[in-house]
Formats: C-alpha cells, structure tokens, sequence
C-alpha cells in the first residue's frame, strides 16, 4: 500500500498540531463567540498524544486505500469537513465543545467506501462504517479523559463526505458544458 503524497499532510497534521492542555485555545467552543478559526482547528488537535496518533494512524490507513485516485478528494474533504462539521454541531439542541480528527476520520472512511462503491472492497467499507457506528451509537465510548466520545461527529462526517464528493463530482462534469468554448458554439 503506497500512500498519494497529497493526502500525507492531512493525515499527519494530528501528530503537527497542539494536544494536551495546549488545544483549551484551539477546540470547538459554542460559546467561544467571535473565534471562527475553532471550527476547523478544532478536527486537527487532539487530547493527548495517544488520540492524536490514533487518528492519524486511521487517516494513513484510508489514504492507503483509498490510493491515488482518492488523494485530491480527501484533500478536500479535510478542508472542507471541519468546517461543516462545526456547523452541524451547532445545529444540534445542546451543542457541545469538541475536538480531534474522529470526524474527519469517519467522513475518509465513507468517502473511500463512496469511491469505490462499484468495488467489492467498497460494500465491505460501507457495511463496517455503518456496524462501527450502530456500535457506538448503541454503547457510547469515552474518551481518554473520560469525556464523552461526540457521536454526532462521527456520524456527521460519515453523512457529510459523500455529499460533498458527489457534489464535487456534479459540478466537475457540469463544468465542461459551461465552459467558453462550448457557449461560442451557441
């Protein structure tokens, strides 16, 4: 399994940016008003060093099959998933602080599986995203500080990647039709 170099600085930027008691100015606050940046820094600092290996193991591994046809849209999602993530969290009744890649992680391991959804590999990816997250919705987990583990993430970048890329993938194609040269033939 070689890995695409486009998609190593996202999958090695837990290990880059701050953990421990480093990320109090850097994790998803809702009540943290007018600090905007901790929407998308908030998917990239970890608790300790052990949460932030974790998760950049998992993006290794998913570049690594999601191969280089993956790598530019995983690229995008990692800008683009905090982001929106942050803004689903705020969209629930009680939102609530946050912080690590688990997000980003889930919404890599649907857009792999969306990716190869024609592949056998594909339906397998599918079918153990969806068990790991009936899992943990039904026995919710903690994490290293003993804080609860925020589902709501998971499942967010899991519905939330596919989407993206097949909107991506839509106006990629649409594209070529709008271009200058097919409107001069008009």
């Amino acid at each position: 399994m070689r890995l695409p170099p486009a998609s190593l600085l996202p999958a090695l930027l837990p290990l880059l940016t701050p953990w421990g008691e480093a990320v109090r100015r850097w994790l998803f606050d809702p009540v943290a008003g007018g600090e905007w940046w901790r929407a998308f820094t908030a998917s990239w600092v970890h608790a300790d060093w052990r949460h932030a290996a974790l998760n950049s193991a998992s993006l290794l591994l998913l570049a690594g099959l999601g191969g280089r046809r993956a790598a530019w849209p995983l690229c995008a999602l990692a800008l683009l998933l905090p982001w929106l993530i942050a803004l689903q969290q705020l969209a629930l009744p009680e939102p609530q602080p946050f912080l690590g890649a688990s997000g980003v992680v889930y919404g890599w391991w649907a857009a792999v599986a969306w990716l190869k959804r024609r592949e056998t590999a594909g339906h397998w990816l599918a079918a153990a995203l969806l068990l790991r997250l009936a899992w943990q919705g039904l026995w919710p987990n903690l994490g290293p500080g003993g804080e609860p583990v925020l589902w709501s993430a998971h499942v967010g970048g899991a519905l939330l990647a596919p989407l993206l890329l097949a909107g991506l993938s839509r106006a990629r194609r649409a594209a070529p039709a709008a271009s200058p040269r097919s409107s001069a033939r008009s």
